[in-house]
């Protein structure tokens, strides 16, 4: 027996694990899901309209987010692990993708923010060594 999984079903899930969020062609927010506000602590009307940056923790190099946006103005996916900042200064840590969304004539019109929260993994480091350790053993052959 075959199951099938709709796409409404598919984004409903997603939808309440990952931190979902778009920009227009500079940056600035233009959606953000019930999770991103959440996490952050910032109403969807504080969010939207604001540049990205509103989340970006001031330790993170210039030179990391430069690499993303030369990647994703090229039409490339991004990914990086990134400390970001909410409201009042709480701290999370995410497992982000970055790419472009395409108009009807195949041209960049806006970017999509895909991100996994994991500061469970920042607590359990032991679980990151064990994985790291398998990686490498099976990359190092």
């Amino acid at each position: 027996m075959s199951q099938t999984l709709d796409t409404a079903q598919l984004l409903a899930a997603l939808d309440k694990v990952m931190v979902i969020s778009t920009t227009d062609l500079q940056g600035t927010i233009t959606y953000v899901n019930d999770l991103f506000c959440q996490l952050t602590g910032f109403s969807r009307e504080e969010l939207v309209g604001q540049p990205h940056s509103i989340v970006r923790h001031p330790s993170v190099p210039k030179a990391v987010y430069k690499a993303m946006w030369d990647t994703i103005k090229a039409g490339g996916i991004w990914t990086g692990i990134i400390p970001n900042v909410g409201k009042g200064g709480v701290l999370y840590v995410v497992d982000t993708t970055v790419q472009p969304l395409y108009d009807a004539q195949g041209n960049i019109e806006a970017y999509i923010s895909i991100r996994r929260v994991i500061n469970d993994l920042m607590t359990d480091f032991e679980s990151v060594e064990f994985a790291k350790e398998q990686f490498d053993n099976h990359y190092d052959k």
